[in-house]
């Protein structure tokens, strides 16, 4: 059974059990034996065009055969809308889809990653169509492409085993386990050179930590940074030199940039670490292609632009801002995650919610089980 959501269970007279759920759009019943545990005969629709939101489908059952539901656009939904250095929206490519989570753009800027509910797919951002990349609802976190962009690293979790999977981004092939951890990792980033995928992974004791994991040897990963603060969102400079990643440890949530040197793996990074925000961020570090200037999004909305000198000693600018972003885009669960910027620092996506209608109906079917009679 493939469920785009949840299922709910209805006991049957006879003892056994009607499981409904959600495929394609439909609600489906299909009969569960008690006894044997497991599931009997063929699925029966009882109702179409059932809406759904970013993680349950919008309908529910009772044993005494009363079935509700609402057809679609009844959850806000996301639309990717890219923006100038002024702000000015531009074009929106694609439909509005129920992204659930991240949102990251390929090395070329041509394509973007999204997860809907627990599956990654692809855009492309020229002609606005979308593919499926993933179909078992295990992906978590945002994809992250390989430097040139024939691969995705993603989080995601097999019979309660957490591992970091790839898989081409053509959808070709089957997945390929990189590694097994026993928390759940949400990949960040991939090195330029392809060598290594930043991190994190939460720790009971420490929180979110960066860890780094080898694409070659034996890919035992290492800790980048652990402390008793939270460490987050680590993307590689365009040399792979450096690793700029959110911190609290201020007090507040800020960017920093410490160097990254893969012949001390295990050990703490030798480097001082650079503050590169002012006043606080919400996420969306970002470097431009050519290492000379880097992106974040200010708590107040504004997208952050710094100028960035990196030779042997890393040095960071005054931020300056460019522009602000929508609100409903700040009140969104993790704005930082939806947004990316072009290679070339020019544009700017971002996955802003989508105006919903003022009303969208109940339906209610009444005595549902004698469908199942027929």
């Amino acid at each position: 059974m493939a469920s785009d959501t949840a299922a709910v269970s209805i006991p049957s007279e006879d003892g056994n059990a009607q499981l409904l759920f959600v495929r394609d759009g439909a609600v489906m019943a299909q009969t569960f034996d008690s006894r044997r545990l497991e599931l009997t005969d063929e699925p029966v629709t009882l109702a179409e065009g059932v809406g759904f939101g970013r993680f349950n489908a919008w309908f529910s059952a009772s044993a005494n055969g009363v079935l509700i539901y609402r057809t679609g656009g009844n959850m806000p939904s996301l639309q990717l809308t890219w923006y100038d250095r002024a702000g000015k929206a531009l074009a929106a490519p694609g439909e509005p889809g129920f992204y659930d989570g991240g949102m990251t753009l390929s090395p070329d800027g041509a394509r973007a990653a999204v997860i809907q509910d627990g599956d990654i797919w692809i855009v492309d951002l020229a002609r606005g169509t979308k593919t499926r990349l993933t179909s078992d609802h295990r992906a978590g976190g945002a994809p992250t492409w390989s430097p040139d962009g024939t691969q995705i690293a993603y989080g995601a979790s097999h019979l309660g085993v957490y591992g970091i999977y790839r898989r081409a981004s053509s959808g070709a092939g089957g997945e390929e386990l990189l590694a097994n951890t026993t928390r759940n990792p949400v990949p960040n980033h991939w090195s330029p050179d392809g060598r290594f995928i930043v991190y994190y992974s939460v720790d009971a004791k420490t929180g979110p930590d960066l860890w780094i994991l080898p694409l070659t040897g034996d890919r035992k990963p290492f800790v980048f940074l652990q402390t008793e603060f939270s460490e987050l969102g680590g993307r590689f400079s365009p040399d792979g030199r450096w690793i700029a990643y959110r911190s609290n440890e201020s007090g507040k949530n800020e960017i920093y940039v410490q160097p990254f040197e893969p012949a001390q793996a295990g050990s703490s990074p030798s480097g001082a670490k650079t503050i590169v925000s002012e006043g606080g961020s919400a996420g969306m570090p970002r470097w431009r292609a050519d290492g000379k200037e880097f992106y974040y999004l200010g708590p107040d909305g504004k997208v952050m632009a710094v100028e960035i000198s990196a030779s042997s000693v890393f040095r960071a600018g005054a931020p300056k801002p460019l522009f602000q972003v929508p609100a409903a885009f700040m009140r969104s669960n993790t704005p930082g995650a939806g947004a990316d910027a072009s290679p070339d620092g020019k544009r700017f996506l971002f996955s802003l919610p989508v105006q919903q209608s003022a009303s969208v109906p109940f339906n209610v079917v009444l005595n549902w089980t004698s469908l199942l009679k027929k």
